[in-house]
């Protein structure tokens, strides 16, 4: 048995001895030998093998790869910095623009009747007098409390629909807003010929002639308005513009 193994060993080291070439023995004193080197794994020969060439190949193909990761990241970096720049404007603008449309019905819708002071019972009084005939026609009557209360009165009379909560808040408003006036006033667009004649000094002809244009133009919205009747002095329209009420 012990020379089986003996025989045995020697077949295995003849064999190992046959296929041992010089560059195995070598490999076996110098450990830095490595599979991606290896001149024989390579089909070459230990002096054929240039390693600070493939050591450059390496470096080089490693910087390559750097700078290709490198030019990724800066365009990632980039784009990231764009998408948040474009958000914050569009967010601002979108801000501002909702911003400015809040405030665009108070310029585009003025207030109706500015001429009505801002109060209590001015939306009131705004409401249920201007059911029947138009609101402005009050700033020609300036009266004391019995003289509005009894024009309340007369509405009332005529169709006018309201509380007395209403028609009360309604006479406060008016008198502490339109006492009487020192200065004369008429209401142009019901005014008749002989009162538009008497508060413009006017001849009774150019107020017919006033009369005539209204009823065929319509209502006179300004004073502008007025100055357009032909023949009637506007400069006297202009000296008495404040006892006009349009």
């Amino acid at each position: 048995m012990a020379r089986e193994v003996k025989a045995a060993g020697n077949f295995c080291g003849l064999n190992l001895h046959n296929r041992l070439s010089d560059h195995d023995r070598a490999v076996d004193s110098n450990r830095g030998c490595h599979a991606w080197n290896c001149p024989q794994k390579r089909g070459r020969k230990a002096s054929e093998v240039n390693i600070p060439a493939i050591a450059d190949e390496v470096l080089v193909m490693r910087l390559k790869t750097d700078q290709r990761t490198r030019v990724v990241f800066h365009a990632l970096y980039v784009s990231v910095l764009l998408c948040v720049g474009l958000g914050a404007l569009a967010f601002g603008n979108l801000t501002q623009a909702s911003a400015s449309a809040g405030q665009t019905p108070a310029a585009d819708h003025p207030v109706a009747h500015p001429e009505f002071p801002a109060g209590d019972g001015r939306d009131t009084t705004l409401q249920i007098c201007g059911k029947c005939h138009s609101p402005t026609i009050v700033l020609a009557y300036g009266q004391k409390r019995a003289g509005w209360e009894n024009t309340i009165t007369k509405m009332v009379r005529l169709g006018a629909v309201g509380t007395d909560e209403d028609f009360t808040d309604i006479a406060d408003y008016l008198t502490a807003n339109f006492p009487p006036s020192p200065i004369p006033k008429i209401f142009v667009n019901k005014a008749t010929a002989q009162q538009i004649a008497n508060i413009l000094g006017i001849s009774v002809d150019e107020a017919k002639a006033i009369v005539v244009y209204r009823e065929k133009n319509g209502n006179f919205k300004t004073i502008e308005d007025l100055k357009l009747v032909p023949n009637v002095d506007t400069k006297k329209i202009d000296a008495r513009k404040d006892s006009l009420v349009f």
